[in-house]
Formats: structure tokens, sequence, C-alpha cells
């Protein structure tokens, strides 16, 4: 079975709850790390033969479209994370339908593809918002990809396989594919990308992997292009923010090629298909 390779295409400066710090109206005179890290995660998978899933922040993608583009004609599957990466649980629902409206079209435009996947910045679809699934839904989305089975950003009570969310009255259905954790008695941790592949025992997140394969399930995996740059721009950040996005960056090419060379890797629609579902 394959599994899911996937990039949140944002910027260096699009972390959630620090506006103090990086805000919002600043954002134009920030210089951007993406065409370098483009270039960089192109040619990896180009290297792989692997395609992925970018899930694509809207105000980036309007202002670096040729980007966009260009991740769509090397054969990648692109899908929606919010135009400017705010938490799904801070936004009114009117406001976040509007969002997705706005997403879907703006990259549909740019890809000429069909934009069938949505993954809320910082794994924000929880308890918080119980109205956005309707609303992922109504908008013509087929997939989503943010419900962490994980404490303090989503619910540990949340299933860790692949599984269909289902709106009452029949009014519509959503595949959810959730990023991998490693179980720990009572602990569930993060282990799909970000500070807790950089931290864990590769071998153990494989492990893992190959087991939800074997129970029916693609594992999710996650990667940001802050972590496929030479120089990344620095921004003073409360210390739990600097550890969840700095801690182990140099790691990450080993994890990618650790990954890769043990797993089988496509984009979240293949594996949509695959599921059957």
């Amino acid at each position: 079975m394959k599994n899911v390779l996937s990039i949140d295409w944002e910027d260096w400066f699009h972390v959630c709850e620090v506006d103090r710090h990086l805000p919002r109206q600043r954002w134009d005179a920030f210089p951007s790390i993406l065409d370098e890290a483009t270039d960089v995660l192109l040619d990896l998978l180009q290297r792989r033969r692997t395609r992925a899933t970018f899930f694509v922040v809207g105000y980036s993608a309007e202002r670096q479209p040729e980007l966009v583009r260009r991740i769509a004609r090397e054969g990648h599957e692109v899908a929606y994370h919010g135009y400017d990466h705010t938490l799904v649980y801070e936004t009114a629902p009117a406001a976040f339908a509007g969002d997705l409206a706005m997403g879907r079209a703006l990259l549909g435009e740019l890809t000429g593809q069909e934009i069938r996947g949505f993954r809320a910045p910082q794994w924000s679809l929880n308890q918080r918002a119980p109205w956005a699934v309707d609303e992922i839904i109504r908008a013509g989305f087929r997939y989503d990809s943010s419900r962490a089975p994980l404490p303090i950003v989503g619910n540990p009570a949340f299933p860790r396989s692949a599984h269909v969310l289902e709106v009452e009255e029949g009014r519509g259905r959503l595949v959810e594919l959730p990023p991998l954790v490693l179980d720990l008695p009572g602990l569930p941790l993060p282990a799909g990308g970000g500070w807790g592949l950089r931290t864990w025992p590769l071998a153990a997140v494989v492990a893992r992997a190959r087991a939800m394969n074997r129970a029916g399930s693609p594992a999710v995996f996650h990667f940001h292009p802050v972590e496929f740059v030479r120089e990344r721009p620095r921004a003073r950040l409360p210390l739990v923010k600097r550890f969840v996005l700095r801690f182990g960056l140099r790691s990450t090419r080993r994890a990618w090629d650790y990954l890769l060379d043990r797993l089988e890797f496509t984009t979240a629609w293949d594996c949509v298909q695959a599921l059957g579902r």
C-alpha cells in the first residue's frame, strides 16, 4: 500500500498564534523562502519519481502563482491549506465558507486541477469547530487531512486510520486522512512530520506506518518548505513555538531519505481512490 506524501506549502512567517511577533500587515515586506524550497522539493521528488500533494496557502499562491503552476505542471496534486493560515476555530462559519470557496477557485484557475483536498492550519479542525466539516463538504472538497488524533491541537479520541466523516441527514461525506501518530500508553505522539518526525526513532515511525498499511490504511506524512532551505529567517517567537518550528531541522533530509527508501508514497487523492471511498 502507498502512503501519503504531503507538503504544507507555506512560508516561514505563516505561524499560527504569533501575530504580535509576525503581524499580518507586515507579510508583504518579508522575504519568501518558497522559490528555493520549491526548487529543492521538486528536484527531490523528481529524483524519486514520486508524486506528492502540496497543501497550498492561498496568500502565497497569489504572491507567487508561477510556483503553484509549476508544481501542477510537474504532476503533483495541489490542495488547499487556507488563505492566510488562520486557525479554523478562530474563524466565523460564514468567513470560513468564503475562504474555502475563494481558495478552491484560485487554485483551480492556477493549476487546471479539480481541488479536492483541504488541510486546516495547525490541525485546527477539531471539537472547537464542529460546523467546519459541513462547510468543507458544501464547498466541494472530497477529502480532508486536518483531524489530528493528538492532545492540544486535536483530539486523542479521533480515529488513527483513514475513515469517512458522515454529515447528518445524508447531506454529504468526506474522507478523512489523519496525520500519523505513535501511541505510547496513554499518550499519542506526533510522528508524521514536524518536530515529531525529527525526534522519534525513524525505525519506529516506519514500523507504525507498515502496521497501518497491513490494516488497510495509508499513513500520512507531511513536510514544510522551511525544512528544505539553507538559510532560515529568524523571528523572536515564544519558546514552545521555537521548539516546534526549529528543533532538529537539520535532520529533515535524513528523515526524508529514510522514509522514501523504505515506504511507497503517492498523493493524497491517489490514496483516497485506492481506498475506494
